[in-house]
């Protein structure tokens, strides 16, 4: 048995369920909590004019790339995610460079505007090019029953490493505020 190479059909459907799942994620926060999600786009300094535009563009975009991830046009998908983390990772590193204190808005527990934000954000877009794949990777091999439960069974692997990277960076501000 031979492991999967990044031309492996697998690998790309590991990049795009778990891309997915961070955007649907990130989108049903922002839509259940709008005005907390305004909030957190007017902090970024957006013109107010946009803003009730945004607030709606923002999470609908995320939903968008998580259904085009999973779809035939998985490769737009994948560009469309790749485009929204590298924009949110720019928009973080503005702030941070202007010395701006921030939650970075991305949905859930407040997580404050740190560098490892914009790395993650960063690190998360360099998954979408393995998403996209190509039509010569989708035609590898065909994927068996064993590989689809391997995507399903990453799904909550996946969602508590990043919800501990996420905790980790909570606490290390914690730790920070507690010696000032």
């Amino acid at each position: 048995m031979t492991s999967p190479s990044f031309n492996d059909p697998l690998v790309m459907w590991l990049a795009a369920a778990w891309l997915a799942v961070l955007f649907a994620h990130a989108a049903v926060a922002k839509l259940a909590d709008r005005p907390l999600f305004e909030q957190h786009i007017a902090a970024y300094h957006v013109p107010f004019a946009l803003l009730p535009l945004a607030v709606w563009a923002v999470p609908l975009a995320e939903l968008g790339a998580a259904a085009l991830l999973l779809s035939p046009w998985r490769s737009l998908g994948a560009l469309l995610a790749a485009g929204l983390l590298l924009t949110y990772a720019g928009a973080m590193a503005v702030h941070k460079l202007q010395g701006r204190a921030l939650d970075c808005g991305c949905g859930g527990e407040p997580l404050p505007v740190s560098w490892a934000l914009v790395g993650r954000n960063v690190a998360l877009a360099l998954l979408a090019p393995m998403a996209a794949g190509s039509g010569a990777v989708a035609e590898a091999r065909a994927l068996g029953l064993g590989d689809f439960a391997v995507v399903a069974a990453s799904l909550p692997v996946a969602a508590l490493l990043y919800a501990a990277f996420n905790q980790l960076l909570r606490h290390q501000v914690g730790e920070r505020m507690r010696r000032i």
